[in-house]
Parts: structure tokens; sequence; C-alpha cells
């Protein structure tokens, strides 16, 4: 661990819930030395910065190790799903057998409700509640061990939240019932510790399937970066290793069509690099031996040789990646609402507990009565309704989102997405299609031999003497072309274009004007900021094909649905001015919404000085640090691993459109989310009331309690159909509901 470095990304084990990660973190703020600390339940970790000359990162484990947590190194994210598949597991392992023997300990108390046990000899009641709190014992033991150790860390740092509230409302429970059954009494409240334990598991269980939802995505995502690489021996041959075996000054040979899995010096070779990935440029770029290549180019043209500068962990990909992960470690991640909520009940229900238990001891009552009104207090502040009202929510939308291809990292973002003012868009890959397209031929000239050469003779001509090469000008030709009903032969590439032989035409060349010249064809000296390649056929020059990145069909009719919605959008891109206000024109941005030239460091230095809050739209590891600093980063299809780790949000169908429908998803979940927290706040409010003045004993607060839950369940599960609404238009009437 860097002790003296005074920042570190560590994983902290064994966070049961949310609010284990808060009191963490609090007790972290709370250390002296420790200047910043943010935990991440999602993640597991911690982001740290401390004054090494006041604490060591040693001191500040053993302070979380005094929790009940352990700090380690930072672990690969990609192990989140795997521990998740395991608290899923283990969650639904406790609920089974947690509704098992608690449907025992539901029927004998019921037997006792019901009068059962009268006319049957004065023992049988005693016997029923007894058996009652005996099948109560397993859900305590299993599923309520781990709410109570919670419970009780949270409550030492001085963070009570709801599994707080359930140990309070579960020990009253208890001691209560013990104490009737040493009285020879059968008033026991088995049922009630039981619901409790059961609701709470409940939510947690919801919780942990969307967030796994959520990591199987980004897994798939994660593996689309090369991790394997051709490293040249001893002999000139080549070995196929993983690239964390590569070192630094090794050679790697790397075929086209492939894309570079380590940073390093070209040594050998002449090609072209797809660098939209890194730097969002449309334009393939030439490089030599000699110059510099980064991890994640595509080579598109032939065979190069790359001395290796930077080993796995140090890439420029890499670091990027790094920085990714200690903003989204840092940056103020929105609290679920519930938790924000029982930060405030917790204390209020344990103060007025403690206020009715003397209030009744004051006006005369026996302790035995004192002690029952404050149970109730605390069984009906018990949040369980709070507690399963965001999770519900959260996965009820997951669910209808999935279906539409949209992923929801987590429901923080799904409350900050309900909220964005002002959303940027990345162009390459983005709002274009970031592959190039023929979108004009303009005819030279025809050569003496033909009467005539339209526009689609010359792009088939041109695609048969691109055939077999792997580059995105050749596959752009080829889809132009359709079905070639051309070849040719005595194909030669060359630095600057290819030279075919067709037995009706002559010769064929189509490249750059350098590759004219050389072959002695008379051609204009002419200047674009377009991609285009010249044509010329048996000595003649007779066409100029410009190539662009199209715009996707569905960027300007979400740009406008955005803009009618009242949420302000921009460009902000690393290619050149020319064609990012091109595609800006095409989806109705005006030129002073446009950032051209930007590298990612001014991607994300755009971002932070937006109004707030703001989401980004990208797709390249270029865009990584812009969706990390934004409030809500929205990667697009087929985007960058290192792009979909850092955004809150992930697109799974082609284009854009999925914009304006997941802002629409998110305003309509947040409706629900508060419609459920309003309804669990006005029953905890009325409860509470009832409660301390003794007039619901423990039972009906229980019973009240699962009503209330069930409540929340059943307005969660309408949201399947209420959803119809597109972006900036009302949305259809809805049935009224008690929340």
């Amino acid at each position: 661990m860097p002790e003296s470095s005074g920042r570190a990304l560590v994983t902290i084990e064994g966070l049961w819930c949310p609010s284990c990660a808060a009191a963490t973190e609090q007790l972290l703020r709370d250390t002296p030395g420790v200047h910043e600390a943010s935990v991440s339940f999602l993640g597991s970790a911690a982001l740290l910065r401390w004054d090494p000359d006041r604490i060591t990162l040693s001191q500040i484990a053993d302070k979380v190790r005094r929790l009940g947590y352990q700090v380690t190194p930072r672990r690969s994210d990609r192990t989140t799903r795997s521990r998740l598949d395991e608290r899923v597991r283990t969650l639904g392992i406790r609920l089974t057998l947690a509704a098992f023997f608690g449907v025992w300990t539901m029927l004998f108390s019921l037997l006792i409700y019901l009068g059962v046990a009268e006319g049957h000899g004065e023992t049988t009641g005693w016997w029923l509640a007894l058996t009652s709190s005996a099948f109560a014992l397993p859900v305590l033991a299993v599923a309520g061990v781990p709410v109570f150790v919670a419970g009780w860390r949270t409550l030492r740092t001085g963070v009570p939240g709801m599994d707080t509230l359930v140990t309070l409302g579960v020990a009253a429970a208890v001691v209560l019932s013990a104490w009737h059954l040493a009285q020879g009494g059968d008033q026991v409240y088995s049922d009630t510790a039981v619901m409790l334990i059961v609701l709470i598991t409940v939510g947690r269980l919801l919780e942990a399937l969307a967030l796994r939802r959520a990591a199987m995505t980004i897994d798939a995502l994660h593996a689309r970066m090369p991790e394997l690489a051709e490293r040249l021996v001893a002999d000139g041959t080549t070995e196929t290793v993983a690239a964390e075996a590569v070192s630094v000054g090794d050679r790697i040979r790397v075929p086209a069509g492939q894309r570079l899995p380590l940073d390093g010096i070209v040594e050998d070779g002449i090609t072209q690099l797809d660098r939209s990935v890194m730097t969002g440029e449309s334009c393939p770029v030439t490089v030599h031996p000699g110059d510099q290549v980064a991890a994640g180019n595509i080579n598109l043209d032939r065979v190069i040789t790359v001395r290796v500068g930077a080993a796995v962990g140090e890439r420029a990909i890499d670091r990027i990646g790094e920085r990714v992960i200690e903003t989204v470690r840092s940056r103020p991640s929105t609290q679920r609402l519930a938790d924000r909520f029982a930060g405030w009940i917790a204390p209020t229900a344990i103060g007025l507990a403690s206020l009715t238990a003397f209030s009744a001891w004051l006006l005369g009552l026996s302790p035995e009565d004192a002690l029952l009104r404050a149970t109730s207090v605390l069984v009906v502040a018990c949040p369980c309704a709070l507690s399963i009202a965001v999770p519900i929510a959260y996965v009820s939308l997951a669910g209808r989102a999935a279906d539409e291809g949209i992923l929801f990292r987590d429901a923080a973002a799904l409350e900050q997405l309900a909220e964005v003012s002002t959303l940027y868009l990345d162009k390459t890959g983005t709002l274009t299609q970031g592959r190039p397209a023929v979108s004009e031929v303009i005819l030279r000239g025809h050569p003496p031999a033909a009467t005539h050469l339209d526009a689609a003779t010359v792009i088939k001509l041109a695609a048969a003497a691109e055939d077999g090469v792997d580059h995105v000008i050749a596959a752009a030709l080829r889809r132009a072309a359709g079905d070639v009903a051309f070849t040719t032969a005595d194909t030669h590439r060359h630095e600057t274009g290819v030279a075919a032989f067709h037995p009706d035409w002559g010769r064929i060349l189509v490249g750059s004007p350098r590759l004219l010249h050389e072959h002695g064809v008379p051609i204009d000296a002419l200047g674009s900021d377009d991609l285009q390649v010249e044509v010329a056929i048996d000595h003649h020059w007779v066409a100029t094909i410009v190539f662009d990145d199209p715009v996707r069909k569905s960027a300007a009719p979400t740009i406008g649905q955005l803009q009618q919605a009242g949420v302000a959008c921009g460009l902000i891109t690393g290619d050149r001015q020319a064609p990012a206000m091109r595609v800006a024109a095409a989806v109705g941005l005006s030129p002073h919404d446009v950032q051209s030239g930007c590298l990612p460091n001014d991607k994300a230095r755009l971002v932070r000085s937006s109004a707030r809050p703001v989401a980004f739209v990208g797709d390249g590891a270029n865009d990584s640090l812009a969706l990390a600093n934004a409030d809500v980063g929205i990667a697009v299809a087929n985007a960058n691993s290192t792009a979909a780790m850092a955004a809150d949000v992930v697109l799974g169908n082609d284009g854009v459109d999925g914009v304006s429908r997941a802002i629409t998803l998110a305003r309509e979940g947040r409706h629900l989310m508060r419609q459920n927290l309003g309804f669990a706040i006005v029953y905890n409010g009325l409860g509470l009331t009832l409660a301390a003045a003794g007039a619901i004993p423990p039972v009906i607060a229980a019973t009240a309690m699962a009503a209330s839950s069930l409540t929340v369940i059943l307005n969660a599960a309408r949201f399947g159909w209420s959803l119809q609404a597109p972006l900036g238009q009302p949305r259809p009437a809805e049935t009224p509901t008690a929340g």
C-alpha cells in the first residue's frame, strides 16, 4: 500500500449495505489527519487522501478494522459481478430460511390471536407462545445477525439508519416477549420481530439484484479491450501471450485490422491508424517508423512492428482509467432518498420511544406498559416500507429500461438524470456512425476509350481495386458499391493508395494526389478539409470520391426532443472544427454550442465548468474523463470499456435516441420513488403519533407496517404500464393511489 503518498484507492471488504458504507465514510472523515474519504458500496472501495506526517494508511486501516471491515489493496472492478453474485446467493438463502421459519412463527401467533388456547388449559397459550418464539430464533440467527451487526456499527459511528431501527425494534420485541414468557403469559411479539427481519432482507435482495444486473452489462463491456499480444522472440518468430506478460522494450507485431494492445514506438512498417477511440478523430492518421502509437488504436493498413514503451497498467488508456476510477469514487454521489429519510427518522424514533416510555411511567403506567408503548413506537418507526420504496421502484424501472436497451448503473444515476438541465454530446460514434461513408463523387472526366463514365461505375471500380484491403476507406467503398461487378488483378499496395489492373479499363489508381503524381497522372493541386481519395483510370484523372462520417438518423430528432424538454445541448469533440460544425448544423445545434479539438482533459474541464446538473454522452476512451466528471455519464452502444466503466447509464441499442428515452424513464422513476417515499413518510408520522399515545400495540403496528410495504410494492408494479409519453410531452392521466 502507498504509505507515503497520502492518496490511495483501496477495497473495503465486508460492507453489508449502503448504511455500512456511510458509517465507514463518516468514521474516516472524523479521523484526525484524513483530509478526504469517499466510500462506494457498489464497488466496495474507498478513495482516501490523508496527511502522511500525521497518520499512515496502516493506522487508517486499523480504525476501519475495529469497525468490523477489512482494508485491502484495490481489486479489479471485474470482480464486482462475482461479489454481487455471492451476495445475491447469500441473501436468497437467508430470505428462504427466514420465510420458512417465519411462516410457522406467524401461524402459532395467529392461533394465539384467534383465542384457540382458550378452554384448553391454562398453559396451552404459553406453549403456543413459546413455540412461536422458538421458530423465530432461526430467523434472528440466520437473517437477523447481519442486520444487528450493521445496526450496531452504524449506531457506534453516529450514522444510524434502517439497520439500527430494525435492530432496536427487534430487540424491544424480543425483550418484551421474553418478559411475558418469564411471567407465564402468552403475549409475545416474535411475529413482529420476524416481519421486520424478512422485510429488510427483501429490500436488500432487491437492491443486490438491481446492482448485479448492472454489473453483468459492465463486465461484458470490459471484454472489448484486447489483452493478447504477438510478441517477437529472438529467432524472429512470434508467440501469442497475455498483454500483461509483455515488458517495456519488447517488440510486438500488430497485423492489419487489429487493435493495438500496448503503447510504444513504430519500428517497422507504414500504416494508417484509427485513433478515434482515444482522440475522437474521424479520419485515419498515417504513422511511420519512429512515431508514437497508443493502445486502443486500430491498425488499418498493413502489419507493423512496435517497440513497447509502456506495460499494462502504465498505458495511456490505463492512466485515463485510473483517473476515471478516482473521479467516480470521489464524485459526490447522490445518496438514496430512503437513506436520507432514515437518517432523521432513526434518531427521532429512538428519542420518541425513550420519551414515550418515560412519559408513560410518569403517568403511573406499569413498566411493562411503558415498555409496550416504546416498543410500538420503534416497530412503527422501522422504515421497512421506506427501505423497499426506492429499491422496488428502481427494480421496476431497471426492468422496463433494460427491455428498451437502457441500463441504469444505480438508483442515484436515475435520480440525477431526472434533474439534468445541461447535456453535452461527443461527435464521432455518438452523433455520427463512427465510420466513413461515400458522400459524393465528383467526376473529373473519362479516359479516351470510354464514351461515358458515371459515379456508380467509378465506385465499383475503386471498390474492386481495394478488394481484400482491411481499411475503413476500402470498407466504405465496398458498402457503397454493393455487389461489386468488377474484378481486378495485379494489385499493388502503396503507402499512398492502391494500384490495380482491369482488362477492359486498364490501370486503376485509388489514393492520394501523391499516388497519381508518382504514376505520372496529371492532377490539379487540391486541398480540402474532407476525407477524399482520387481515382485515375488508364492514366487519366477521372474522379474524386469524398467521404464523410454520416450523422445518425436519430441524432437530430433526439436533440430536438431534449431541447423541447428544456435540456440545453452542446457538442464537445476532439475532431477538427470543420467536421464538427457540419455535424452540429445537421442535428440542429448552433455554432456557439460547439467545442472542437478537445483533448480528454479539455472535455472534463468543460463539463466541470458547466451549469449543473450536467450530463455527457460519449463512447470512446477519450470521453471517459468527461463521463466521470459529469453528474450523469451516458455511454452509447458499442462504447469502449473505459467509457462504459465511467458511465452511469449505458445504452444498448445503436443511436442516441435512447438518451431522451432514458431521461423520460428517469423522470417517471423519480416520480414513482417520491410517491412511495411520500406514502411511507405519512405512514411513519401517523403511526408514531398513535403508538406514542398508546393507541396501537406492537402487533397492530407490525400489521400496519406490512400493509404499507404491500402498498409500496403494488404502486411500483403499475410502473410498467404507466410509462407511455415521450420526453417533452405530458404524461397520460394516472389512476390515483394512496402514495
